[in-house]
This record gives C-alpha cells, structure tokens and sequence, in this order.
C-alpha cells in the first residue's frame, strides 16, 4: 500500500495463486469455468479486505466473525445440482 511499485506485484501473485488454487477446488466440484472464476474472485478478494481491516482498525473479532459469516453465506450456493 505505500510502495506499490516495490509490493504491487507481490501482492498480486499471492492473490493470483489464491484465485487459481480456488479455482481449481470449485472445479473439482463441478462448477462451470467462469462461475468457478467469480466464486474464487468473490471469496479472495473479501477474504484480503479481511485481512487489511484489523491492521487499520485493529479489530480482529470483527474481522474473524465477518469471515465466518461470508462462509456461511456463501458456501450453501457452492454445491453443484
């Protein structure tokens, strides 16, 4: 966030690899190529919001329960019919 030239293309290959590995795991299940994308999309960039949140408001209850909800909100729609 204060270089980004310098941490830019690192935080974009962690991001990537979630994404991918995710992906992959929603695939296995059985989801289509691009619901599979915006699923894994969904899920990583929420969870990296997450993550940066308690570094700014230093609230890491708040953050770890607004994950465990994502979850349960968003895993009942990863099971393929």
């Amino acid at each position: 966030m204060l270089h980004p030239d310098r941490y830019g293309p690192v935080v974009h290959n962690v991001l990537t690899e979630w994404t991918d590995l995710l992906i992959s795991v929603f695939r296995d299940w059985g989801m289509a190529g691009g619901r599979a994308r915006t699923e894994a999309t969904l899920l990583v960039d929420a969870i990296f919001g997450l993550l940066i949140a308690p570094l700014v408001d230093g609230d890491r209850d708040r953050a770890d329960a607004a994950f465990h909800a994502l979850l349960d909100r968003l895993e009942p729609g990863w099971h393929v019919t």
